[in-house]
């Protein structure tokens, strides 16, 4: 994987709740494991399945760069 950022960030209690429940049944190891999957999906839908797939495999190292 490649190098990874730490992001702090404010959600609604239910959903971190829910989220929490996915980890629970193990459906995710961890948050930060559903996070990143979630991530992989929005990009995917905005901007390529592409796109995103190779920023996580770090293959494209400017893939996830803001333009």
């Amino acid at each position: 994987m490649p190098q990874t950022i730490i992001v702090t960030f404010k959600a609604p209690a239910e959903l971190v709740e829910r989220l929490d429940e996915l980890v629970r049944t193990g459906v995710f190891r961890n948050r930060s494991e559903a996070l990143r999957h979630a991530l992989v999906i929005l990009i995917n839908r905005y901007r390529g399945e592409e796109f995103a797939s190779e920023a996580l495999r770090g293959g494209n190292k400017d893939a996830l760069q803001v333009t």
